[in-house]
């Protein structure tokens, strides 16, 4: 059952940059993601699974640098959001390949999979938004001082997300 939820987040990861723009080098990648990925689901292969999941960020980079779509915060949550259920999931799925496991422990594990996923959607809003504010001021700025502004963003939310995810549970 776990390979194919696996495989439908891999599905899911793989068809949206085909979404934003259906061009030969994007379904390409798409579709080597698509490949690579699905292999490695069905196999928990955390190297495969990763390298699906590189290869369908670089076709989505790839489709939103090609096609230049106005900004969409939700779709690139949602996104973001499957890949780390899918790598989650399989992880998890790896650890626990062939043993008896209870319905809770699914369950404890999907409400803190989603958790971190719903604190990651509140933090890309919080994003979006203060980009929203700091867009009009910065317009003047030179582009070394936004590269490490939004370096320093980034560092910080990823401190805290390892942070979380990280922490022992209480």
């Amino acid at each position: 059952m776990m390979r194919l939820a696996a495989v439908v987040l891999v599905a899911v990861v793989a068809g949206i940059p085909l979404e934003i723009l259906a061009a030969p080098p994007v379904t390409w990648l798409a579709g080597a993601a698509l490949v690579i990925g699905s292999v490695g689901a069905l196999a928990l292969s955390m190297p495969l699974v990763t390298a699906g999941a590189s290869l369908a960020l670089i076709a989505y980079t790839l489709a939103l640098t090609a096609a230049r779509p106005v900004a969409d915060p939700i779709a690139s949550v949602v996104f973001g959001g499957t890949l780390v259920l899918l790598l989650a999931l399989v992880h998890f799925a790896g650890r626990i390949d062939g043993a008896l496991v209870g319905p809770g422990v699914i369950a404890g594990q999907l409400r803190r999979w989603l958790g971190i996923v719903a604190l990651g959607a509140v933090a890309a809003g919080g994003l979006a938004a203060g980009g929203a504010v700091l867009g009009p001021i910065l317009v003047g700025a030179s582009l070394p001082v936004v590269v490490v502004a939004a370096a320093l963003g980034a560092v910080l939310t990823v401190a805290g997300v390892i942070a979380l995810v990280t922490a022992p549970s209480a």
